[in-house]
């Protein structure tokens, strides 16, 4: 072989050996590309699938986010819709003075509700768990939803009823779970149906939005009447007297 037939072998070798290279250095930057790619992918999907489970305040939501029954301001309405009076009262299972404003109101308003005269529109709330040693208010509000969502409105009056009759002294513990399932089947719930929700805390999230809803609706405190849109007052005789006119 000549000088000159080596050379251009050897050129020819060379040119091979660098398509060569060029190719396995596109393939490496392909496969780099794809891995990084996917890997934004994942990262999106779990991220997605994070922030799927949180609602507006960053707070998880459990399988179910909101109870059946509610409105979408957060009130359980009692009584027939068509009623030609609303009574709307804000609540905290832990309230004191709630309390006593339903010991001295609640017998009236639900005959003039059995009666179709009257309609409440119950919106409870809960930021009175400082008051409780172990959480009494969320806890109370969150098997109220469950009894709620799983055996309707006249079971949830029924218990509501129940919590405020046996409403803890401040500063004291609240029920257990088990004692709130037993109020509850009192009601009429189903056991079976209210303990998973009332032991999971089922819409713990739904019931740290209360005070939220509360807030946004320029209401600051409990208990606080409203008839027909009119507030009725800041104390509570003023509410009492409120209720009780709107019963008349």
């Amino acid at each position: 072989m000549s000088k000159r037939n080596r050379a251009e072998t050897r050129a020819e070798r060379a040119a091979a050996a660098i398509l060569e290279q060029q190719r396995r250095e596109r393939r490496r930057r392909t496969w780099t590309i794809t891995g990084i790619v996917a890997g934004l992918v994942a990262i999106v999907v779990v991220l997605f699938v994070i922030q799927s489970t949180r609602d507006t305040t960053g707070e998880k939501l459990t399988s179910k986010s909101v109870p059946d029954g509610v409105t979408n301001t957060y009130g359980v309405v009692v009584g027939d819709a068509d009623a030609p009076t609303t009574v709307q009262i804000y609540e905290d299972f832990q309230c004191p003075v709630c309390a006593e404003f339903e010991k001295a109101t609640s017998a009236q308003l639900l005959a003039a509700v059995d009666a179709g005269k009257v309609k409440l529109d119950y919106r409870m709330v809960s930021f009175l768990d400082r008051a409780s040693t172990n959480k009494y208010s969320s806890r109370a509000l969150n098997a109220a939803a469950v009894v709620l969502d799983t055996s309707g409105a006249e079971v949830f009056q029924k218990f509501h009823a129940l919590l405020f009759e046996n409403q803890p002294a401040e500063g004291t513990a609240g029920p257990s779970d088990d004692q709130l399932i037993e109020y509850a089947v009192e009601a009429g719930a189903s056991e079976s149906d209210v303990r998973p929700g009332i032991e999971d805390d089922e819409f713990g999230s739904w019931v740290d939005n209360t005070e939220d809803q509360m807030s946004k609706n320029g209401v600051r405190g409990t208990p606080s009447v409203f008839v027909d849109g009119e507030f009725a007052g800041g104390d509570l005789q003023s509410s009492i007297d409120a209720a009780l006119e709107a019963a008349d």
